[in-house]
């Protein structure tokens, strides 16, 4: 006979001492230890950390660096000769590779290799652009005025970047300023300016407010001016002069070396000596494009060796990378 359990008697079978405030306990689940607050606060602590390593690895690198980089420079002001300024040049340059791979390794060690390889390979182009860019710069001995004393050449004027010279602006068109019979060229390679009745002086012949020779205003590049002297901004005949080591100084002379070298050294518009080389309208017209072109394909060179490495992180995970 098939036997039939009862409501009642089911319910008995199916009776637990398991309560709803006891279930959990019961139930094998496993419990949760995870402290968001103590997590948080660990994060912000290595965060803390990193920031601090890197921000005392950094200020290291430059105490070492910059001074005898500042040293170098003023030997360079009293050496006698070419070859004593090449050594000291190439002791300085020696030196900002030393800072740039250093750097590199703090920003692969505090959590950010790929970002810090991008920037510290871009910086070392740099370097290296900007030192084949002051070689060639170097090449011409200079124009001295007969009547001033006065010396130009196209590494005459300084600049607050780590070898001191400025290379923002145009190259001296020497053809433009001796034009006839202005100067008389030297032994050495050097010009000496002896001027005419319009052009008594150095000076006056490259004041473009005063020549209006299109060569002479073609030496004034909007960003940087003329190359021999102070910098500026060059929107007009007049200009916006900038201090040295001023922000328009220094991201002037960021682009100087890669836009130089990439805009107008590989392309054949410097002569021998590292001057303006004469262009017919043809070349001229192709230079100006090449330079404005240099511009956009130099600045990932540029920016990299203008901005620090912590701003470069911050703009490279705002883009997403």
């Amino acid at each position: 006979m098939e036997y039939k359990k009862t409501l009642s008697e089911t319910l008995a079978a199916v009776k637990t001492e398991i309560t709803t405030d006891t279930a959990t306990a019961h139930s094998g689940k496993l419990e949760n230890h995870f402290d968001k607050d103590k997590a948080l606060k660990e994060l912000n602590i290595q965060v803390k950390v990193t920031k601090e390593f890197r921000q005392n690895a950094f200020s290291t690198i430059n105490a070492y660096v910059e001074p005898k980089q500042a040293e170098l420079r003023k030997q360079i002001k009293q050496a006698k000769t070419e070859e004593e300024k090449t050594a000291l040049y190439a002791e300085i340059y020696k030196l900002q590779y030393q800072k740039r791979l250093l750097e590199t390794v703090v920003g692969i060690v505090s959590g950010s290799p790929d970002i810090a390889i991008t920037q510290g390979t871009l910086q070392l182009a740099a370097t290296r652009m900007r030192e084949e860019t002051l070689a060639n710069s170097r090449k011409f001995k200079g124009i001295i005025d007969k009547k001033t004393g006065e010396v130009l050449s196209n590494v005459s004027y300084d600049s607050g970047y780590f070898d001191g010279v400025k290379l923002g602006g145009v190259r001296l068109d020497v053809n433009a300023i001796c034009d006839k019979d202005r100067c008389q060229e030297n032994s050495d390679g050097s010009f000496t300016y002896i001027g005419d009745n319009q052009y008594q002086t150095l000076r006056d012949v490259l004041n473009p407010n005063l020549n209006d020779d299109a060569r002479i205003k073609g030496m004034y590049g909007q960003t940087g001016g003329l190359q021999a002297i102070q910098g500026g901004w060059y929107f007009s005949n007049q200009g916006i002069p900038y201090k040295i080591n001023s922000f328009s100084d220094n991201i002037v002379e960021a682009f100087a070396g890669p836009h130089d070298l990439l805009g107008g050294q590989v392309w054949g518009f410097y002569d021998k000596d590292g001057n303006t080389a004469a262009k017919d309208p043809a070349t001229q017209l192709r230079a100006d494009i090449t330079t404005a072109v240099a511009i956009p394909v130099t600045a990932p060179l540029a920016l990299a060796d203008f901005m620090s490495s912590d701003f470069v992180e911050i703009l490279m995970k705002i883009g997403g990378n």
